[in-house]
């Protein structure tokens, strides 16, 4: 497939940090149930062993998960057999998430929802890249993830090649570190 050809993608609905009771692994979890869906009937009934061997989560948070998008309203749940069947709403903004993401086993699943979770959060001015100007301290606030946690995985994924730091002339005035 070309470059330029759309590829098949998840969609997440855009702001889903707003809620404030979102983790980052929650919206793994969320991409990772939504892969699943049929197009049509906007249903799936991926189990619970599935989930969790596609997402790279365990299975206690996976459930824990799958409580707080219902409790949200992103995911209905209604029993049918032995299994689940997870129904999404509709909406118009969405952030997109290709499979190749989804699948890659070149990236855990920490990294992963950091991903998603921080994309919700950039602004896309050139093609193909998203920026972001948050501190870490905002960033944590936001994403509900804690801001050595996201240095950790900032630095993993520049490692990677999926994040650049750019520098600024700016300084954080508690602390009188760089801003990048």
């Amino acid at each position: 497939m070309k470059p330029t050809e759309n590829k098949q993608h998840v969609q997440l609905p855009n702001n889903m940090w707003k809620s404030g009771e979102l983790s980052p692994k929650d919206l793994l979890v969320y991409v990772t149930i939504k892969s699943f869906m049929n197009k049509d009937s906007k249903e799936c009934f991926p189990s619970l062993d599935t989930i969790v061997k596609r997402s790279g989560i365990s299975k206690p948070t996976v459930r824990k998960a799958i409580e707080v998008l219902k409790k949200e309203k992103y995911l209905s749940v209604r029993i049918q057999g032995r299994s689940n069947v997870y129904s999404f709403n509709s909406y118009k903004t969405f952030e997109p998430f290709s499979y190749d993401f989804i699948k890659d086993n070149t990236l855990d699943s920490n990294l992963k929802a950091y991903i998603i979770a921080s994309q919700q959060l950039m602004f896309k001015d050139e093609k193909g890249f998203g920026k972001m100007s948050y501190s870490n301290d905002e960033l944590s606030d936001l994403i509900n993830l804690d801001k050595r946690t996201i240095v950790k995985y900032d630095k993993a994924l520049e490692e990677k090649g999926y994040l650049s730091m750019i520098s600024t002339n700016e300084t954080d005035d508690a602390t009188g570190v760089k801003i990048n």
